[in-house]
């Protein structure tokens, strides 16, 4: 007899064995799953990111005349502060109405032979490719309307001050270092050193455009990206051990 209950309990461990794995295997695979749902999440949002930028590209270019104003008057009087009687104003380019023309009352001569006031164009567009960017990731995401219309206004507020230095300071660099000396000396009469124009100008042209937008989605919409990082709650709690009552 004390034979076939030892072979009985030699049977029976394998099967408690299993049964204490069970909620392991469950767990990783729940986890398993759960991975790749945000991976799916994560390539419908690009997608969908990536179909509205195409739309927003199209507003971007054809409406710039409209959304590029406010960068173009601020643009023009700090220009006018810093520049004082050798600034005329910045127009809308005649012929391309995404561009800005700007106006000096320098009087510089040119190659062929003429003299005349000093007049050169920016693009601002250079600026502000930020906006259709941020708007197909806006449009893309899960979020509520009210959110996204929050998210837009703070990322145009945002990116037209960022089109409004990048014009300013290439406006600056342009007559620091592309008309020769006839307009570096009207730079160092306004006191602007030539080491601010420089890293202001790199600055606005490499960094802001490129950070500005992300930085204004990934504030507005941080817990989307917490979910595609894996960075819930749950991932930094700790598990209090439980204690095994003594019988």
């Amino acid at each position: 007899m004390n034979e076939n209950q030892d072979d009985n309990k030699l049977e029976q461990q394998p099967d408690t064995a299993t049964n204490a794995d069970q909620p392991a295997v469950e767990a990783a695979a729940e986890a398993a799953l759960e991975v790749d749902n945000d991976e799916l999440r994560l390539s419908e949002l690009l997608i969908l990111a990536g179909l509205w930028m195409l739309f927003g590209f199209m507003l971007w270019f054809y409406l710039s005349a409209f959304h590029g104003a406010p960068s173009r008057i601020a643009s023009e009087a700090i220009l006018q502060h810093v520049l004082g009687d050798s600034f005329y104003n910045i127009i809308v380019n005649p012929e391309q109405h995404f561009l800005f023309q700007v106006q000096t009352q320098i009087m510089f001569n040119f190659r062929d032979g003429t003299t005349d006031q000093l007049g050169f164009i920016v693009n601002p567009l250079v600026y502000s490719y930020g906006l259709p960017l941020l708007f197909g990731l806006v449009m893309g995401s899960d979020s509520s309307w009210i959110r996204k219309a929050v998210t837009l206004i703070l990322g145009y507020l945002v990116i037209t001050a960022v089109q409004i230095w990048g014009v300013v300071w290439q406006s600056l660099k342009m007559l620091a270092y592309n008309f020769g000396s006839q307009t570096h000396v009207v730079i160092e009469e306004a006191g602007v050193s030539d080491s601010a124009i420089a890293i202001c100008y790199q600055l606005g042209t490499l960094i802001l455009p490129a950070l500005a937008p992300i930085f204004v989605w990934v504030i507005m919409n941080r817990p989307l990206v917490e979910q595609f990082v894996g960075w819930g709650e749950g991932e930094f709690s700790v598990a209090k051990p439980k204690r095994n009552k003594s019988a």
